[in-house]
């Protein structure tokens, strides 16, 4: 119980260091528009709540369904639990120089590419445009992918996709589990060698769809603007930032695949009853 004995100065300096910390991170989350990203991944985990409706357990769900993956894609809880994330990871002040970045004009014209480009992409017809014109720009050898790759690179995007796509499936499956979709147990071991069967799968998937993405959404900036965000991107304070953001989205999907599978699960279970 030691940790109960603390001094009030410490007590004081602990207490400023977290307000910091917190302060710090509503910065990021005020400056990254982090709450219409989560909005256009609210949109996209409902299209993906659909795909699973109609292809395990097709026109039962009805709007049972629709209120459960509402619920559990709500805005409000996933900016909680980005919050709490942020607040808990964005201890060091090397961070800094990266919030600072987002909070300049520069910054905040990157933020809106990124989330247009993602919110466009919602669409099926938007999203084959922007594999073709990647196909495209491969084909004539475009200098902007170059750019991109970097950027890729820089940022750790195609591992973090991986593994976080990985973590969320693994969840997913627990759910399902835990929701009785299946007759006869299924063990974590059978889960993970199901998972990480997908592997490759998803690696692939996830590069493919990061330069699709990010070829629209950096078609709005300058060659010099992209160079100026991949600068930041290479510094210690993008690797600072980077973790504490992946981090934090991985904890929201586990999260949410986790109760998307629980709830497909009880789906399944009641019509096989």
């Amino acid at each position: 119980m030691r940790h109960f004995l603390l001094s009030f100065a410490a007590s004081t300096l602990l207490a400023s260091s977290a307000f910091a910390d917190a302060d710090r991170a509503e910065r990021l989350i005020g400056a990254t528009r982090l709450a219409d990203v989560i909005t256009v991944m609210r949109q996209e985990g409902l299209q993906h709540a659909e795909a699973i409706e109609q292809g395990s357990f097709p026109g039962q769900g009805g709007l049972a369904w629709r209120a459960e993956a509402e619920r559990i894609h709500d805005v409000g809880r996933a900016m909680e639990d980005m919050r709490t994330s942020l607040s808990e990871s964005l201890t060091d002040d090397q961070i800094e120089p990266v919030i600072a970045f987002f909070e300049t004009e520069l910054g905040a014209k990157i933020i809106s590419a990124e989330i247009s480009a993602r919110e466009a992409m919602l669409a099926d017809e938007v999203d084959e445009m922007a594999e073709d014109a990647l196909a495209e720009m491969r084909a004539r050898d475009d200098n902007r992918l170059d750019a991109i790759a970097r950027f890729i690179q820089a940022n750790d995007l195609i591992e973090a996709n991986v593994v976080g796509g990985l973590n969320s499936n693994f969840a997913f499956f627990r759910g399902l589990a835990d929701g009785g979709a299946y007759e006869t147990e299924m063990t974590d071991s059978q889960m993970l060698a199901e998972v990480w069967s997908q592997e490759e799968e998803l690696r692939q998937g996830s590069e493919d769809w990061l330069f699709s993405y990010l070829s629209l959404a950096y078609s709005a900036l300058e060659d010099d603007e992209l160079e100026a965000y991949i600068e930041i991107s290479e510094t210690k304070a993008g690797s600072v930032f980077n973790r504490a953001i992946f981090a934090a989205f991985d904890v929201l999907f586990t999260r949410t695949s986790y109760e998307l599978g629980l709830a497909a699960g009880r789906f399944m279970n009641a019509e096989d009853a």
